[in-house]
């Protein structure tokens, strides 16, 4: 049995998915099996949400966002147009070498994700944290709380980022860097320090 939200095919929600009250789906929202969403939740024009994603209340997805397999949007979080969540890397020495796959990606509450921005598997974003248009937030990364990333910034796998870290926009990071002081815009840092290079 498939439930229909609105007076034509304008949404579609698995049966075994569950909406909170007032979930507001525009046309061609699809939601997967398994998910969970709050009450007040807003999602835009072609978004997907995909198997056993949890959004929390509150939340205001723009149009064309995709949200993998097993991500959390904490409550009051925004997630801007074109973005995607908890993207699993298609071909990498992981998977090929058969390891356990990534979890999905954590959004914290009253976080904001830029326009096109791309938050891949198993990534943590703190509480109020935001991130600009165009960014991209490798895997296994942690970005503390209240943390600001300006646009079009590369998060590589596995770095972190502490709480309070203003991070400039054009900035690039290099896997595995642990970065806890700000970084102005256009940086780019290569070895765990306080500063950029």
């Amino acid at each position: 049995m498939t439930r229909w939200c609105g007076s034509s095919m304008s949404a579609y929600v698995h049966p075994t998915a569950v909406m909170g009250e007032n979930f507001t789906p525009a046309p061609f929202t699809l939601i997967d099996a398994e998910v969970v969403i709050g009450a007040n939740v807003i999602a835009g024009a072609f978004v997907h949400v995909r198997y056993g994603a949890g959004i929390g209340d509150n939340v205001l997805i723009g149009d064309h966002v995709t949200v993998h397999d097993g991500a959390v949007l904490g409550s009051g979080c925004v997630i801007g147009d074109g973005s995607i969540v908890g993207r699993r890397p298609v071909m990498s020495v992981r998977a090929a070498a058969g390891a356990p796959s990534l979890s999905g990606a954590v959004v914290g509450d009253k976080a904001v994700i830029g326009a096109n921005t791309v938050i891949a598997a198993a990534a943590r974003i703190g509480d109020g944290t935001s991130v600009g248009d165009g960014s991209v937030v490798g895997e296994s990364s942690v970005i503390g709380a209240g943390v600001v990333i300006g646009r079009n910034v590369t998060v590589g796998s596995g770095a972190k980022v502490a709480d309070g870290v203003s991070i400039g926009s054009g900035v690039s990071i290099a896997e595995g860097l642990t970065v806890g002081g700000d970084v102005p815009d256009t940086a780019v840092t290569s070895r765990s320090h306080d500063e950029a290079l």
